[in-house]
């Protein structure tokens, strides 16, 4: 999550523009705050779809369906032969260059945690203090954006959870896809004689060889995964 989160650039949240055709939608990178909402068909010849659909029962990548998402994992589905038909999307003006001269949300913070983590030794106390201070900064972003009840210690009772001061759908929006669609990049480009199992947030038991992970790496999303780490 810090990886996706430094990513993010200033944002001008006074330029919002609607997307006007699938043609636009597949010009943009990767990285840019575009969402959309879209029709897909992926050959049934792809081994992993990396596009979400919510159902009742959780998350499901099928090979059909409709979808709405960022731009990294839509790019990542037309790479790999997805039929994408645009239903509706826009883009949210935001600067990544250069560093010293823009404002980017999660800039320093990520960095001084970081830091921090790194100060200490692995599996202590203050090492996964730094960790879980960031993952829970991530999950403060999408706080409230769907309904969930928590039990509240003073009145004894479940409430309802209200937003957080930094609760933002596009920020929110923008780290779990590009997470997710790292990952989908990784699994995609690996051999078909690999095996995937009990893929998470950000891995996978594989039978997978640790060169053929590092070939695997070989991507647009890893590219900017790695710049960021």
């Amino acid at each position: 999550y810090p990886s996706a989160m430094w990513l993010i650039g200033e944002v001008n949240w006074e330029s919002i523009n609607r997307i006007k055709s699938t043609k636009e939608l597949l010009q943009y990178k990767a990285i840019e705050l575009v969402f959309a909402d879209v029709e897909f068909e992926f050959p049934k010849t792809v081994r992993y779809p990396c596009l979400p659909v919510r159902t009742e029962n959780g998350i499901i990548f099928p090979l059909k369906g409709t979808t709405t998402t960022h731009i990294s994992e839509i790019l990542l589905a037309h790479k790999l032969g997805c039929k994408i038909k645009l239903n509706t999307g826009i883009i949210i003006e935001s600067v990544r260059h250069p560093r010293r001269s823009i404002n980017r949300p999660f800039d320093s913070f990520t960095l001084s945690c970081i830091d921090n983590r790194n100060a200490h030794s692995k599996g202590t106390l203050e090492n996964l203090f730094w960790k879980e201070l960031i993952n829970w900064t991530y999950g403060k972003t999408a706080q409230g954006l769907r309904e969930r009840r928590v039990f509240d210690l003073k009145s004894e009772d479940t409430k309802p959870l209200k937003p957080s001061d930094i609760t933002n759908p596009a920020y929110a929006s923008f780290i779990s896809a590009f997470c997710r669609g790292t990952v989908s990049e990784i699994m995609n480009n690996l051999p078909n004689e690999v095996d995937v199992f009990s893929v998470t947030t950000d891995g996978f038991i594989s039978t997978a060889t640790p060169k053929q992970m590092e070939e695997a790496t070989d991507g647009v999303l890893c590219g900017y995964y790695k710049s960021s780490r």
